[in-house]
């Protein structure tokens, strides 16, 4: 019989973007809608925006990546206002969750980024049905 793993303001989170395809959703209209108002008109209503090329600074590779996220990462998530005290709780963890690269995350680490809340509320709102249905975060386990 398996060992039931109870996760902590230490476990990690992340966005399941696997799970995201399995259940035939578009990630990409929610990443859209966290972006800042210029790339958002960058883009247009364009959630299918498509890759673009990326050249390391240190190395010069080139690598395909995803706009949205690229320019979530390199652009709006640098913002002072990306995370504010209008940004609502939900969509603040989220927006923590994915500006760093996609870096998984744990109660207290999302605390410090968005400095809202105490952990404990925030991994209560992690595990919820909303964080899991709506943004495809899950802890990860073992």
């Amino acid at each position: 019989m398996g060992t039931l793993v109870r996760p902590d303001i230490n476990t990690k989170f992340r966005v399941d973007y696997d799970g995201w395809a399995e259940r035939n959703g578009n990630i990409r209209i929610l990443i859209r809608e966290q972006l800042c108002a210029e790339c958002k008109a960058k883009f247009g209503s364009d959630a299918a925006a498509q890759d673009i090329d990326w050249v390391s600074p240190s190395t010069g590779e080139v690598t395909v990546v995803d706009g949205l996220r690229y320019a979530l990462r390199d652009c709006c998530s640098r913002r002072d206002d990306y995370i504010s005290r209008r940004t609502p709780l939900t969509a603040a963890i989220f927006r923590a969750l994915i500006a760093d690269d996609d870096t998984p995350l744990s109660a207290t680490e999302i605390h410090e980024r968005i400095g809202r809340s105490d952990p404990k509320t925030l991994l209560r709102i992690l595990l919820g049905e909303g964080m899991r249905t709506h943004y495809g975060v899950r802890p990860i386990l073992g």
